[in-house]
């Protein structure tokens, strides 16, 4: 009996012994091989950072991309960038388990996991871990009054199910789509949206504006016609409450080319309160996205913000639309420290997000964070703007809460960028 007692313990011992206790990254500063094959247990907070298809990525906390604190790759390498991209890389750890993605968000912690090491950085358990959801998912709060401005990326919203270069979408989708962006914006109860990523031409805008007004009960929500036919290419564009404000003056475009997608990707307009009478400019911009070498991606984009300040000169200079008062929005496709943001800063542009929320993010790529959507602002604007806040609906969700899942008809994940909240007091 002793024997047999004896041997229960020893078995006992030997499987209490086989879970090692670890603390991320101290544990493995000096590398992961001598965990390769073991289990271990986590002894502190994990965090989801993103997924890579059957994986989710874990780390100690939110990890940003190096731009959003250092000059990056097409301003020189600087030593700072490569510091920030190598922790990024040293603090990240790679779990394949039992769960579905739809459930689990960026954001999410993870308290003592235990699973088993199988390569540098790689994890797996046949468990179902116990994430906690933690991230708010209430609108940030605003001051009474005034205006809210949104600030949305409504990613390739287009009518004619063809989509921008026919990134193919079905009815059921497009369904779905307007739907959840519809909600979106309702919900977020806006005084004027100012939308990238939607098709060009009347139609996509009437699409959403219906769905908007259907879902109010009321005809409330209007938009400003570009002026063109439909087209398989991608635009910005207004909607507004009608009952609150109403567009002055003529739609501005930053690109004379109408043959240009960037024609249509940076515009401005005025727009009025109708309860004081107030005026200010709001301008739309989509630069362009960062896709080949970072030099070429950047000058690209270097090349928008030209315009860009050539236009907002042109309408200071001519009193264009007879006010001082301009605000910035959009997708900038670029990080706070990089060249084109820098340009705007340096041409007298207040930097309102970094402001009011310097350490908050808009979208999540490669499970690293940080803002490619910005605000920016004249001076006397910048006088007038009380807050400007992420609201965190889209990028801390995984692809699988999207309309192309067919999954889900909630405001979560209507898009793959964050909307802006902005919110001004004209007058003050």
């Amino acid at each position: 009996m002793r024997k047999i007692i004896l041997l229960v313990l020893i078995i006992f011992t030997t499987r209490l012994s086989a879970v090692v206790k670890v603390t991320f990254p101290d544990s493995f500063v000096n590398g992961w091989e001598p965990y390769i094959g073991k289990t271990v247990e986590f002894t502190n907070t994990l965090m989801v950072c993103g997924n890579y298809y059957d994986s989710l990525i874990l780390s100690t906390e939110r990890l940003y991309v190096p731009e959003e604190h250092a000059l990056g790759l097409a301003e020189g390498d600087s030593t700072l960038f490569w510091q920030l991209h190598r922790n990024n890389r040293q603090h990240m750890i790679s779990l394949s388990c039992k769960i579905s993605n739809y459930k689990v968000r960026t954001g999410a912690t993870l308290k003592k996991l235990t699973a088993k090491v199988v390569a540098p950085g790689k994890l797996v358990t046949g468990a179902t871990p116990k994430f906690t959801n933690n991230r708010p998912e209430a609108k940030p709060k605003m001051p009474n009054g005034g205006l809210l401005i949104c600030a949305s990326n409504i990613q390739n919203y287009f009518f004619d199910l063809g989509g921008y270069a026919q990134r193919k979408t079905t009815p059921k989708q497009l369904q779905m789509q307007t739907l959840k962006i519809s909600k979106a914006l309702t919900h977020i109860d806006a005084d004027i949206y100012a939308i990238c990523e939607i098709q060009r031409g009347d139609s996509a805008p009437q699409m959403l504006v219906n769905a908007m007004n259907q879902l109010a009960n009321k005809e409330i929500y209007s938009f400003v016609s570009d002026g063109w036919d439909n087209q398989d290419m991608i635009s910005c564009g207004y909607i507004y409450r009608n009952d609150r404000v109403k567009p002055y003056g003529k739609l501005i475009h930053g690109y004379a080319d109408t043959a240009s997608h960037y024609h249509y990707r940076m515009i401005a307009l005025g727009f009025e309160e109708l309860s004081s009478g107030e005026r200010f400019i709001l301008n739309i911009n989509h630069l362009r996205s960062k896709r080949g070498t970072g030099a070429e991606s950047n000058e690209k984009r270097m090349a928008n913000v030209d315009s860009l300040l050539v236009m907002l000169n042109t309408i200071k200079e001519h009193n264009i639309f007879a006010d001082e008062d301009i605000l910035l929005v959009g997708d900038y496709n670029s990080y706070t420290y990089e060249e084109p943001l820098q340009t705007i800063i340096q041409a007298g542009y207040s930097d309102i997000l970094m402001q009011h929320a310097p350490h908050g993010y808009s979208y999540v790529y490669n499970s690293l964070s940080g803002y490619l959507d910005r605000v920016f602002a004249s001076p006397t604007m910048s006088k007038q703007i009380t807050t400007a806040q992420p609201y965190h609906l889209n990028a801390d969700y995984f692809y699988s809460r999207g309309f192309k899942r067919g999954l889900d008809d909630t405001i979560f994940r209507y898009a793959d960028h964050d909307p802006i909240l902005i919110h001004i007091k004209l007058g003050k």
